[in-house]
């Protein structure tokens, strides 16, 4: 265990995972203080093996605003503990078993708002299942490990680790607010074999200056005068598991000049919300998930949606046909069909992309093409149209990959790009065609909440071959 300090005071916890390496939380980072560490002490009274950080590495996706999360960091040391023990982390991602009997220790306070204390406690936890912590919560929590007990973590706890088996498995990262005493939901710990390839990188001595989106100039001038330093897993811009659980394109380009006529830019209120398609003069294809409320117009016949633009072609949606069975984004049917306020006349400017005629079903490996103006992974929204290339995943490497985050696929999807691969959708484009051979077989729906660092797990996009009856019904009035 290691009481990670400011100004000689305890701060968080933390523990050896290498002879110069702490692990603890990324919260416990701030950007007007120098941390440092006492190794080995149970009574921090009697400490005096203080020892100075060299760098800061923390994770590249860590999002306080989020759910804290990737709250990580792990802090290399001055020097090398020569007679320290580490603890062991997990070698490979793995589930934690609901009611797995573990412990978690620090020097935090032992009731609510109390102050830290000088010796060491530790109490047993149990792990609770992610989907009743995620209801809790009310939210999706992938990549973390929730547990609760008679006893728990609280403030000035955060960073220590969650071991079971004497395995650290997760890095505490929060509770209820101002409620150690009696919580009505689990606390949350992050995952830490969920960030496996990161934490090797660092072990290794990989090292890269990352700037996070939630800092200020300043922050970073700070940083950098005080010769701190942060790694950098090249930062992608990530995807969210919620209303718009879909998509930017990662390793975009610009599309032809004359070609991707078909796409359309779903605005709620003027502003891009979601990728869509024409499918008919009449009719654009997109997610359900992205019917918002707000003004919804549709932007066609351009590659470019700069509001500043003069000559945007703008259409009043009529009617917002949502598929009736759709719900959430996790259970599936996400897909929606926009009726337009005209009949549009298609030229070299506007095309429409053809659709399957039956359902037949998708070939692993083919190759296909995504297209959107999400984020990218330098910034956050783009005027200019991008595409890149993308591979269908067979269906069962698929879930598996999405079982080791403890996610059941919905059915009728595709799952394309994003997995083992650098090119992909994320927050954005929502709703865009995934397009095979010319023809448009999938709409982009979600992936991994805010989480883009490809490899990851497939892109998940609705099959629309499978609600062709669905479509033609609507078209024809009969919705």
């Amino acid at each position: 265990m290691v009481s990670v300090q400011s100004d000689g005071q305890h701060k968080c916890g933390g523990f050896l995972v290498s002879k110069q390496f702490v692990m603890t939380a990324a919260h416990c980072f701030n950007k007007e203080q120098e941390l440092t560490v006492v190794v080995g002490a149970h009574d921090l009274k009697h400490s005096s093996d203080r020892i100075a950080v060299k760098f800061y590495h923390i994770h590249p996706g860590y999002m306080p605003s989020d759910y804290y999360r990737k709250d990580i960091m792990i802090l290399q040391l001055n020097e090398t503990m020569k007679n320290a023990k580490p603890i062991s982390i997990p070698n490979k991602d793995q589930k934690i078993k609901a009611k797995s009997k573990c412990s978690v220790a620090g020097w935090g306070g032992t009731t609510t708002n109390g102050s830290s204390t000088n010796c060491l406690m530790e109490v047993d936890v149990s792990v609770i299942d992610n989907y009743a912590c995620e209801k809790s919560w009310n939210t999706i929590l992938s990549g973390r490990v929730c547990a609760l007990g008679p006893g728990g973590f609280c403030q000035g706890d955060s960073g220590g680790p969650l071991v079971c088996k004497g395995t650290a498995v997760g890095v505490v990262s929060f509770n209820e607010k101002n409620n150690c005493d009696k919580p009505t939901a689990p606390n949350v710990y992050t995952k830490i074999s969920s960030v496996l390839p990161w934490i090797k990188a660092i072990l290794n001595g990989v090292k890269y200056l990352y700037k996070p989106s939630w800092w200020s100039p300043f922050h970073l001038a700070r940083i950098m005068r005080a010769n701190f330093s942060l790694l950098l897993t090249v930062a992608l811009t990530c995807l969210m598991m919620s209303g718009t659980f879909g998509a930017d394109i990662i390793n975009g380009k610009r599309p032809k000049r004359n070609s991707l006529l078909y796409m359309a830019s779903i605005q709620i209120d003027g502003k891009h919300k979601c990728g869509g398609f024409l499918i008919d003069p009449s009719y654009v294809l997109t997610a359900a998930h992205c019917n918002n409320s707000g003004n919804m117009t549709v932007i066609l016949g351009t590659h470019n949606i700069d509001p500043k633009g003069s000559n945007l072609r703008r259409y009043r949606v009529q009617n917002k046909h949502k598929h009736p069975l759709f719900k959430e984004v996790k259970n599936g049917n996400d897909i929606m069909l926009l009726k337009l306020s005209k009949k549009l006349k298609l030229s070299k400017a506007l095309k429409t992309v053809r659709i399957p005629s039956k359902n037949k079903p998708i070939k692993k490996k083919s190759k296909c093409i995504i297209a959107g103006w999400g984020k990218t992974e330098k910034q956050d929204l783009v005027n200019e149209l991008l595409v890149t290339d993308v591979s269908t995943i067979n269906f069962t490497t698929c879930q598996s990959m999405w079982k080791k985050v403890d996610t059941k696929l919905p059915e009728n999807i595709i799952c394309a790009g994003g997995f083992d691969t650098k090119s992909g959708a994320c927050q954005g484009d929502s709703g865009g065609p995934l397009v095979c051979n010319g023809l448009a077989v999938g709409i982009v729906s979600f992936n991994l909440k805010m989480n883009c660092d490809y490899p990851n797990v497939p892109n998940i996009y609705t099959q629309i071959s499978k609600y062709l009856p669905w479509i033609k019904k609507v078209m024809k009035g009969g919705a």
